[in-house]
């Protein structure tokens, strides 16, 4: 099986979990228990904080059986230059093979230079892919997927 896992407080993750559906991966929707809401300034603040921190948010049960042999791509909205806080919470709750996971990174501009170091940290050997704003770059999004 092949799986995009993914969260998406913007519509970035959606979109490209629309593209990674074309190609033919099981699209899983990470949720949290309490939703963020709207996406404004002192939002971002926040969250953003909380990401620099390492920290975790309470996600909705994730319903998928992982074996080792599956190809898992995670997607993450990167805050503070930090993978999001829920995308923390999933790499905790999912047994990931940490040779064969990848990921895909969606920044609004900013840097990944500290989201590199937190997932080598973590263990994971691919190296990222990074798209940003995947909405505003929808070519080039697809580009990359294919």
């Amino acid at each position: 099986m092949k799986y995009f896992i993914y969260y998406s407080a913007t519509g970035n993750g959606d979109f490209l979990a629309s593209l990674y559906k074309e190609a033919g991966y099981e699209i899983v929707k990470v949720e949290t228990e309490k939703p963020f809401g709207k996406v404004g300034f002192f939002k971002i603040l926040k969250f953003g904080g909380r990401a620099m921190q390492n920290k975790r948010e309470k996600i909705k049960p994730i319903n998928v059986q992982i074996n080792e042999d599956d190809l898992v791509v995670i997607g993450s909205p990167v805050w503070n230059d930090r993978l999001s806080t829920p995308i923390n919470s999933v790499i905790d709750a999912l047994p990931l093979n940490k040779e064969t996971t990848k990921f895909v990174l969606y920044p609004a501009g900013q840097t990944t230079n500290k989201s590199l170091v937190q997932l080598n940290k973590l263990g994971f050997k691919e190296e990222p892919l990074v798209i940003s704003n995947p909405l505003k770059n929808q070519e080039k999004a697809k580009e990359i997927i294919k």
